[in-house]
């Protein structure tokens, strides 16, 4: 597995999705900010009052994405030989990314399930190694190999 290829991706991915929320506040800021000399009603002030509340919302998820960008360049991809952070696990047949925000995607015909290290799935797992066993949620799962 390529992880420096999967890493690019994820920036990408990320890069993409934060784009894509500052054209939408531009768009919004532009096309839905009223001049405080022109509330003339109720309904001019409440879609006014509508309008910062969804910019600071947009704001607070730019913010977050830039974040989750930095975390991924600072994040350690290299091989593990245990579930680390930047381990890739395949439990179960299934494949896990450790230590980034929760998201899904595929990749090279191959579903990935990415957690951050708060997750308690990733509690369960962590430290643990290829053929190792453990149970979670009363399932038991199998590490078949760590990337």
């Amino acid at each position: 597995m390529d992880k420096v290829a999967l890493k690019t991706t994820l920036i990408k991915a990320h890069q993409e999705m934060l784009q894509q929320l500052r054209d939408e506040y531009a768009s919004y800021q532009s096309g839905g900010n009223l001049n405080l000399d022109e509330v003339r009603d109720a309904g001019d002030s409440s879609h006014r009052e509508e309008t910062e509340e969804y910019l600071q919302a947009l704001e607070r998820q730019i913010h977050q994405r830039e974040h989750e960008i930095k975390m991924l360049r600072d994040l350690d991809f290299g091989h593990k030989t245990s579930v680390t952070m930047g381990a890739v696990a395949l439990v179960n047949g299934q494949y896990y990314i450790i230590g980034i925000p929760a998201c899904q995607f595929d990749f090279e015909e191959k579903h990935f399930i990415a957690m951050s290290a708060d997750a308690p799935f990733y509690q369960v797992l962590m430290d643990k190694k290829q053929n190792d066993s453990f149970v979670f949620n009363d399932k038991t799962f199998m590490i078949e190999s760590i990337f």
